[in-house]
């Protein structure tokens, strides 16, 4: 089953708001960052995967945040439209 994109945006912001995720989120981020500062100054290939680690959580955070976003900007068109229609 496929959900619209209402459906998507208002999922995306009951995760981004729900006490676990961030707890999770924040947890992670603070590991990759004591990992990172607890290796070996050559290990560059741990530290690259930690990082790209890192920018894959922000990736998924900002996928979360594009779909509010750009429900929340249709929203506001749909708003303009019906306005402009009466």
């Amino acid at each position: 089953m496929s959900l619209t994109r209402d459906q998507k945006a208002r999922r995306a912001r009951e995760i981004l708001e729900d006490d676990v995720f961030v707890e999770m989120i924040t947890a992670a981020r603070e590991g990759y960052v004591l990992q990172w500062t607890l290796s070996e100054p050559g290990a560059v290939e741990e530290r690259e995967a930690l990082s790209a680690a890192n920018r894959g959580l922000d990736e998924m955070l900002r996928g979360l945040r594009r779909l509010i976003a750009d429900w929340t900007v249709e929203q506001s068109r749909q708003k303009t439209k019906k306005g402009i229609l009466k």
